[in-house]
């Protein structure tokens, strides 16, 4: 195949990058433990002044500046637009390194109270 024909290239695109490459290879988190959709994680206090941005790949710069303010995992996945495989794996990196913190996460088995399933019905009529 001709490179110059143009069959592989789009440029509103922009450059793909495979989602493995992203993390490495890893499908899960080095630790094993998986975050949950609604867990809330945050950035670590000081974690810039402490660690900087040096050595952080962009989505992981891009996942550390909506971490300034509490947000659920799930919300991370949309906001990047990475797959929540590669967002709960870089998460667990961020984790270990001290970068960011969990704020609030379900317990393993621990099923969502009736309020919360309230609101999600609600947000889905809403649509």
């Amino acid at each position: 195949m001709d490179v110059g024909d143009g069959k592989w290239l789009d440029r509103d695109c922009g450059p793909v990058v495979r989602p493995y490459a992203l993390t490495g290879g890893r499908t899960e988190p080095a630790t094993g433990e998986v975050l949950d959709l609604i867990a809330v994680v945050v950035a670590a206090r000081g974690a810039d002044r402490r660690t900087g941005r040096a050595g952080l790949t962009p989505e992981s710069r891009k996942i550390m500046a909506l971490c300034g303010q509490p947000v659920t995992v799930a919300d991370v996945a949309s906001d990047t637009g990475l797959p929540l495989g590669v967002v709960r794996v870089l998460l667990a990196d961020l984790l270990v390194q001290g970068r960011i913190s969990v704020v609030r996460q379900r317990a393993a088995g621990e099923r969502p109270g009736a309020d919360l399933l309230e609101e999600v019905l609600d947000g889905l009529r809403a649509l």
